[in-house]
């Protein structure tokens, strides 16, 4: 999925990435970093499959497998 389609479902969640940065403990910059691909973190991108309530496999294809 496209950076900017993940954060309009976070916004349609009513979410950011400052709230999932919040919510984790984690600067708003490394939330970023997973939502566009420089690196990557299970946990934030759990929290965020979490939020949206869409799959990691669809979120990131390829990169996260959907087991919990």
């Amino acid at each position: 999925m496209h950076p900017a389609d993940i954060k309009a479902a976070l916004e349609k969640a009513g979410s950011s990435q400052t709230k999932i940065a919040q919510t984790l403990g984690v600067s708003k910059t490394t939330v970023g970093h997973v939502i566009y691909g420089r690196s990557s973190s299970r946990r934030i991108a759990a929290e965020i499959s979490r939020v949206t309530d869409l799959p990691l496999s669809k979120l990131w294809p390829g990169r996260y497998d959907d087991k919990k």
